[in-house]
């Protein structure tokens, strides 16, 4: 017998009949409108939801990740204690001939001369010199003095405003050409175009320490220099600059066996606070030591500082400041 095809012999049962079904083509489209109609409303409820809340479609702007117990952020704009820089420090000169015979002058311009003055009752009262008539006195770069009637400067005169040196020993009644001064006397030369400058040691010029020298100041074998954030010395053995991070430096007193400076930012001083480092050498590892403070200093004005026969002077601005117990207090002269 030829086989043949076998067909399924199995048959689902009756479905149960449903609501659905029950409904009728008409009122199953009317159905699926209506739920249509309710998910478009639903949409739009949503929507005006969110715009009451103040969201936005746009993509959302970035924003820093917040950190905690970590640095600042580098945009947050840093707490600024410090005041405004002052003006150079060497705009005015001081040096003191002993206990009671005090110089200064100004720094001038070739066009605006400098002014010399001599105070024999230590810093009272004042007597300008009249340099304009003895040689045409017009800048002043380095101003020293070795006894109550001897003073040396280095500047520039006449009206080439030629730069060289100058000497009196007779408290300034007449004046000598003083050359050698010019490879003896540690001074800055004038700031170029860009506000750079040199030193001029023995006679040579040298690479400052710093693109602009505020203040300097020279003894019998130092020569001392401040920047805006070191203080350095020369080290004639290396022909280099030694130095230490100290910023705000306003004046320089050297002495053979320490520094003497005045500087704003000085913890605790609302002025300019007076400071020493110890030692013959500045090294790397010389550190400052606070001796006092200068309360009504004026931070904005140049300043100058001189020391003789353990008394030191200030001179900032318009006021001239006095000391008699190594810089602890300071007493306001009369101008």
């Amino acid at each position: 017998m030829t086989p043949k095809q076998s067909r399924s012999t199995y048959r689902a049962g009756d479905r149960k009949e449903t609501f659905w079904d029950r409904l009728g083509s008409k009122r199953r489209t009317l159905a699926i409108i209506g739920l249509l109609l309710f998910l478009i409303a639903d949409v739009v409820l949503v929507g005006l939801a969110l715009t009451a809340n103040g969201r936005s479609t746009d993509e959302p702007t970035q924003r820093p990740i917040p950190t905690f117990g970590g640095t600042p952020s580098d945009t947050a704009s840093p707490e600024v204690t410090e005041e405004p820089v002052a003006a150079q420090s060497t705009e005015r000169f001081m040096a003191a001939g002993n206990a009671s015979v005090l110089w200064r002058a100004t720094q001038g311009t070739c066009e605006a001369p400098a002014v010399v003055e001599r105070s024999e009752d230590a810093g009272v009262t004042w007597a300008a010199i009249p340099t304009a008539q003895a040689f045409d006195l017009r800048v002043v770069y380095a101003l020293t003095a070795t006894s109550e009637d001897e003073v040396q400067l280095v500047g520039s005169a006449g009206a080439e405003c030629a730069v060289g040196g100058f000497s009196s020993t007779d408290a300034g009644d007449t004046w000598d050409s003083s050359p050698e001064l010019l490879s003896t006397v540690a001074y800055q030369t004038p700031a170029a175009a860009d506000g750079s400058s040199a030193v001029v040691l023995a006679g040579q010029p040298v690479a400052a320490p710093c693109p602009g020298v505020e203040a300097m100041a020279t003894g019998s074998e130092r020569t001392v220099a401040a920047c805006s954030a070191v203080l350095a010395e020369w080290d004639a053995t290396t022909g280099s600059w030694s130095a230490i991070p100290f910023a705000g430096i306003h004046a320089l007193d050297v002495q053979a066996e320490q520094i003497v400076f005045a500087a704003r930012g000085v913890p605790g001083c609302v002025g300019l606070g007076v400071l020493r480092v110890s030692g013959a050498t500045l090294t790397s590892a010389s550190s400052t030591e606070s001796i006092g403070c200068v309360s009504d200093a004026d931070l904005a004005a140049p300043a100058a500082l001189a020391s003789s026969d353990g008394a030191s002077w200030l001179w900032v601005g318009d006021a001239l400041f006095t000391t008699s117990d190594g810089g602890v207090t300071w007493t306001a002269l009369a101008p």
